[in-house]
This record gives structure tokens, C-alpha cells and sequence, in this order.
């Protein structure tokens, strides 16, 4: 019965130990380079070794001969079964080969780009001498071309793969304005883009993250609107990406904030083409990555970050009056539950006494302190929200309206909380949806609490003590050198406070703080 008590000797069988060590892997890494030899079946070689083609059955091998007047040479064609478009692929690729069409004989130079440029009639073409470098760009959609006696291989885009479609945003839908967001397709994300910005200066520089993964990756930005000292600041940090594998753009951003443990985010990711667009003209750079569905904005502010993409389609009054709102609901959700606990607890002069007697009348019966209170309910309305979002639809919305509804209630009556406290946490909730960022609203919920603490042991002052710790945190905090405050602190002549929350979207310039150069797109 007690069998698991006694002693047992160490046992070689059940020994298990890792050693595969930072060494090994950075040698590893180092031996990708292999160059192409001129013999084919060497190159098969290699390929079935890296690809482990005996056991993948999604990677498929066509092996040809091109005959070239009277003399045949002998390759291979490698893709993915459902990543390429095989129509494509035998209709441009691998029936000229093996019709050859060319009759003269190709040069002895062992380059493979007279068979590009005589018999194949594929446009989109890239060469390559890396045997590892072909071999992972059939991952994205390529075929890879070897030829017995060429030194070197062609890569050809032919991808063609399931994925959703152009569809309306989820995240930041909005009653006016475009209905366009981005999907997981990198090349479908880019031309949106370009199809905005209509500009022959826009840049789309690709990168490959991740020394395993090599995801793809493109940078947008407009040559001669960008900082230039901005712009080298971003392409070397990308470069200095060293992870193994990098699989969305969160992976990214997580990767090249300076303070991982700041609530406020220091980023800005979107789904939207348009938002990206005038990140753009402004003179930002946008980075996109294949298989995610949001876009990354280099480098973000405050003003942005708390900017709902209808701010730009609204005319003046309106727009003025949602940010205004927007502002008060910020407040609201990140102060309201703390000050409730310090006037009640330390500054109970400060309440008017009709309203201080009702506040009492409705504790009175509650066997909680007015802090267990207030996390008791702001816990249930952070279970009840997470809850909601991992439910599937329907189910999740009747779960949050109704788990509330009979959560609150139930908790009054059985007087565990008292009503005002409910009032409290659910304003609190309700102006937390109102903030148009998710990064920002997640931020907030849990600074909330240290406000909560503040208020509850310290008082207004604590609270204040706790503001003054916020903000000295985030003015301290840069995105690629601008200062995530900017132009509140530090202030700069052009963008005064006011301008900078309330300006107007119409005609869109770049702050003054990017120092952006505006003179080339004016000029052209």
C-alpha cells in the first residue's frame, strides 16, 4: 500500500536526459549553407535528407528528362501538394521541360537560367546556389527547379492555397468608412496596401523571420516621407530578430518592445488597410507577416493608440464629442473603483450626507469590507468577460448579459455585496469596452486594481501617489525613439495638446515629431 514511499535505485532504462545545448544549435544553424552540386542525384540526396521525403506525403518529387537537340538532362521538380497551384506548375513548368522546346544545346557554365529564360514559361523566378534555401521555399507556395549540371536551382511562385477571404473587420468594425481588413495571406495584405496608398514610392521590403521558420515578412514605409534615422532603427532591430521560429506579428512586437513588463502597450496592431495607410503617409512604417491577420504600426504614440479608426471618416463636431466620450470612459474605468474606496473608507466628509447615509444603509448588512467587496465583483466581472470570449458566439453574448444579470442579483440579495458596489463595477466594465484598443483595455483592467489597492489603504493620496508612478512609467516609455507621450510630454511646437486629441483627420501630415520628410511627396 505504501509501495510509493520506499526507496528505488536508479534505473539506466528510465534515464533521460537533454543535451542538445545552445552550441549545437548555433552549429546547426551554421550548417544550412550547402551549396548545389552539379550532379542531380547528389542534390536528390540532400533534398530527401533535409525534406525526410519518405515519411511526408504531402511533399511531392516529379522527376523529367528535357531532351535539347538529341541530348536529355535529367531533374527534378519539388513542391507542396495543395500549397502550389499544380495547373501552373504543369501546364508553365513542367510540360516545356519535358516537350523541349529549346534546340540548342545549353552552355557549359552550369546556369540554370537557360532554362528560365529558353523553355520554361513561369514568370515569377528567383535563383538560388543554397540547397536548404530552395528546399524551404516550397513551404510558402514555390516549386524548386534542380537540372542535373547546373550549380544552381529556380524557385518559382506559384503558390496558390485555401485562406479566407477580404472580409470586414472584427476588432475595429465601424458604422462609416471601409469595410476591408486583412487576412493571413501576406500578398493579399500587401496589395491592399499598395492599393491605398497609390504611390510609387511605397516600399514593401521583405524579411524572413525566424532562422527556422524563415516567415515571410514586409515592411511598408514611403521612401522620402520617412525618417531616415527612424527607418535604419527599424530594419536593424527586424534584422536583429534571433528566435527560431516567429509565427504571427504579436510574436514581433513582443520581440521589439523595450519594456515587456509595461501595461501600456507600446505598439499598435490593426486589421485595417486604411488605418495602416495613414500610419503610412504620416510617415510610419507598417509591418506585415504572413498568417496573421493584423498589420504592426512603427512606431505608436498615445494619440494613436487611443484613436478609433471612424475618428477619421466623422466630421469635426462628432468626432470631437466620441473622443471627448472616449476620454471620460478612460477615467472612468481606470479611477472610478479606487476613489469609491477612498472617499468611503477616508474622506467620507467629502460625500454628501443624504447620499453617505444611503451608501451605509446598503452595507450595512454586508459582512465584507468595502475592498473584499469590490474584488469579489470586479473578479466575477473578469471571469464572466473571459468566459464570454472563449464560448463560442451566441452562447458567449446570452452568457454575459445573463450571468451578470443573475450574478449581480443573486449577490445582493443573498447580501454578500452591496447595490452601489454593482453600479461601480459595471460602469467601470461597460467604459472599458469604449476604449478602442484591446492591448489598452487589457492595461487599464489591470491597473485598475492597483488603484484599488491605493485608494483602499492610502486614500485619495494614494491614489494620486499611484497616477504619479503610472505616468512617470509611460513618459518614460519610447517607441523606436519617440517617446510614447509625444506631443503631451515632450511638447512640441506644432502639436499642441489639443490639436493632438481633437485634430482633424482631412487632410492628413506628419507630426513633428517624426520628422518626417514631406518635401518629396509634395514635389511629385
Amino acid at each position: 500500500m505504501f509501495d510509493f514511499l520506499k526507496y528505488k535505485p536508479h534505473s539506466d532504462t528510465c534515464d533521460f536526459e537533454l543535451t542538445f545545448s545552445d552550441k549545437d544549435y548555433e552549429k546547426k544553424i551554421a550548417d544550412d549553407v550547402i551549396e548545389l552540386s552539379d550532379c542531380v542525384d547528389k542534390n536528390f540526396e540532400i533534398v530527401q535528407h533535409i525534406l525526410h521525403t519518405k515519411v511526408n506525403g504531402d511533399i511531392k518529387i516529379r522527376w523529367f528528362n528535357c531532351r535539347l537537340s538529341g541530348e536529355v538532362r535529367r531533374g527534378f521538380l519539388i513542391w507542396v501538394d495543395g500549397l502550389a497551384n499544380s495547373s501552373l506548375l504543369n501546364d508553365y513548368i513542367l510540360r516545356p521541360l519535358i516537350e523541349g522546346s529549346a534546340t540548342l544545346l545549353p552552355p557549359d557554365d552550369g546556369n540554370i537560367e537557360y532554362y528560365t529564360e529558353n523553355i520554361i514559361h513561369q514568370g515569377a523566378v528567383a535563383y538560388e546556389k543554397n540547397v536548404r534555401k530552395l528546399v524551404l521555399d516550397i513551404n510558402t507556395g514555390n516549386a524548386s527547379l534542380f537540372v542535373d549540371g547546373c550549380t544552381n536551382g529556380a524557385s518559382f511562385d506559384i503558390k496558390t492555397w485555401e485562406h479566407r477571404g477580404v472580409d470586414s473587420p472584427v476588432n475595429e468594425a465601424v458604422v462609416q468608412g471601409p469595410h476591408e481588413g486583412f487576412n493571413e495571406v501576406l500578398r493579399c495584405n500587401t496589395a491592399l496596401i499598395r492599393k491605398s496608398v497609390n504611390s510609387p514610392n511605397l516600399i514593401m521590403e521583405t524579411y524572413f523571420l525566424g532562422k527556422q521558420s524563415k516567415t515571410p515578412a514586409s515592411l511598408a514605409y514611403i521612401d522620402g516621407t520617412i525618417n531616415p534615422e527612424l527607418l535604419k532603427e527599424i530594419q536593424k532591430r527586424l534584422s536583429s530578430i534571433s528566435a527560431a521560429y516567429v509565427l504571427s506579428v504579436y510574436d514581433v512586437e513582443k520581440m521589439l518592445e523595450e519594456r515587456k513588463f509595461m501595461p501600456m502597450p507600446q505598439m499598435l496592431t490593426t486589421e485595417r488597410p486604411d488605418k495602416v495607410t495613414r500610419a503610412l503617409i504620416e510617415g510610419r512604417a507598417a509591418l506585415c507577416v504572413n498568417g496573421s491577420s493584423q498589420a504592426l504600426i512603427l512606431p505608436s504614440n498615445i494619440t494613436d493608440i487611443i484613436a478609433s479608426p471612424e475618428d477619421a471618416y466623422l466630421r469635426e463636431p462628432y468626432s470631437v464629442f466620441i473622443k471627448l466620450v472616449r476620454i471620460f470612459a478612460v477615467l472612468l474605468s481606470l479611477l472610478t473603483p479606487g476613489i469609491y474606496l477612498a472617499t468611503t473608507t477616508f474622506h467620507t466628509d467629502a460625500i454628501l450626507t443624504d447620499m453617505l447615509i444611503a451608501i451605509n444603509n446598503s452595507a450595512s448588512n454586508v459582512p465584507f469590507s468595502p475592498l473584499t467587496e469590490v474584488l469579489i465583483m470586479e473578479l466575477s466581472f473578469e471571469l464572466i468577460k473571459e468566459a464570454g470570449v472563449r464560448i463560442p458566439g451566441a452562447i458567449g453574448s446570452s452568457l454575459g448579459i445573463v450571468g451578470g444579470l443573475i450574478l449581480g442579483q443573486s449577490a445582493v440579495s443573498a447580501g454578500l455585496v452591496s447595490p452601489i458596489v454593482i453600479i461601480i463595477v459595471s460602469v467601470c466594465g461597460i467604459a472599458s469596452f469604449a476604449i478602442p484598443s484591446y492591448s489598452l483595455s487589457f492595461a487599464f483592467r489591470i491597473s485598475r486594481f492597483a488603484y484599488i489597492f491605493a485608494g483602499a489603504f492610502f486614500g485619495i493620496a494614494g491614489i494620486a501617489c499611484a497616477l504619479c508612478v503610472h505616468l512617470a512609467m509611460f513618459l518614460g516609455t519610447k517607441s523606436f525613439g519617440v517617446p510614447s507621450c509625444v506631443p503631451f510630454s515632450p511638447s512640441t511646437a506644432r502639436n499642441s495638446l489639443i490639436s493632438a486629441v481633437f485634430r482633424s483627420h482631412s487632410n492628413i501630415t506628419p507630426p513633428s515629431y517624426l520628422k518626417a520628410n514631406k518635401e518629396r511627396e509634395v514635389n511629385e
